[in-house]
């Protein structure tokens, strides 16, 4: 693949254990309390547990443990139950979150891997992706879609904050999109275009597209991501979206088979500087 070792992109089940970790300390820090809090450790055995726990390195810990951590450091019902059922899935190489759970629990494992990610490729078959939405564009999908109205102006208010965190960050991470040309016709209209031939023009963002005159492309049809981290040793993870349920792919073989799409995809693709309507 262009541009892409296989050491670089090797896979391990580590990065799902160490995002459990990152939220238990988050949980720990809102109860105010430090990594030293005796019954914390009384918990999970020992300091160097939680340590390590936290961390994201191997432990012996059950789901009931994590529950009963989250429990002491106040964490809502909902956050505790996600994070035990998630645990029960830190040593697998496929695992999913319902919407169900996310909705219930306010803890998307999604959104925390893009925060610490350094590489991202998106590919989209209908949607603008939701960091180059222009609120219009916002506003008219949850319009649209199964939400709430008096809904729409937090989820904006929401989108709008987690656009700034990832593109205030471009020096540190490479986004890379490809787009079926429905992406630029349906709803896209001239200020979303705009904007995003704005985002284009920084050196760590490529945006391509796939004209319908070259199509049908194999293999393209189902949206994907690949996220990579700065650890070599941390895994790329490969995330599909459904209505139902968020999937992660973390064996080397699923990763490699989609940065070998997602490259065929580009090597086929048009620069968006070259769309016309």
């Amino acid at each position: 693949m262009d541009g892409y070792c296989d050491t670089e992109w090797m896979s391990t089940a580590s990065e799902l254990r160490r995002q459990i970790g990152r939220e238990l300390a988050a949980q720990r820090e809102l109860a105010g309390l430090n990594v030293t809090d005796p019954e914390a450790a009384a918990i999970v055995g020992s300091t160097r547990t939680l340590r390590r726990l936290e961390e994201g390195r191997s432990t012996r810990l059950t789901f009931a443990i994590i529950g009963r951590l989250a429990e002491h450091y106040g964490a809502p019902q909902q956050v505790r139950f996600e994070l035990e059922r998630i645990w029960r899935f830190v040593n697998d190489k496929i695992w999913a979150q319902t919407s169900l759970a996310i909705a219930n629990s306010g803890w998307d494992a999604y959104l925390e891997f893009e925060r610490l990610a350094v590489g991202l490729r998106k590919f989209e078959t209908m949607f603008v992706p939701g960091e180059m939405q222009t609120e219009r564009t916002m506003r008219r999908l949850f319009e649209r879609g199964d939400v709430a109205p008096e809904r729409i102006p937090v989820l904006i208010e929401d989108r709008l904050a987690r656009q700034e965190a990832l593109l205030g960050r471009l020096e540190s991470i490479k986004l890379e999109y490809l787009l079926t040309e429905t992406v630029l016709r349906c709803g896209c209209d001239d200020e979303q275009l705009n904007r995003m031939l704005e985002i284009d023009e920084h050196p760590n963002v490529t945006i391509k597209y796939l004209p319908f005159s070259g199509g049908p492309y194999p293999m393209l049809d189902v949206p994907f991501y690949v996220l990579s981290f700065r650890d070599h040793e941390d895994p790329s993870i490969v995330y599909l979206e459904s209505p139902y349920e968020r999937r992660f792919y973390e064996n080397s073989d699923a990763v490699a088979k989609y940065h070998q799409i997602f490259e065929g995809g580009l090597r086929q693709a048009k620069s968006l500087k070259e769309f016309k309507r």
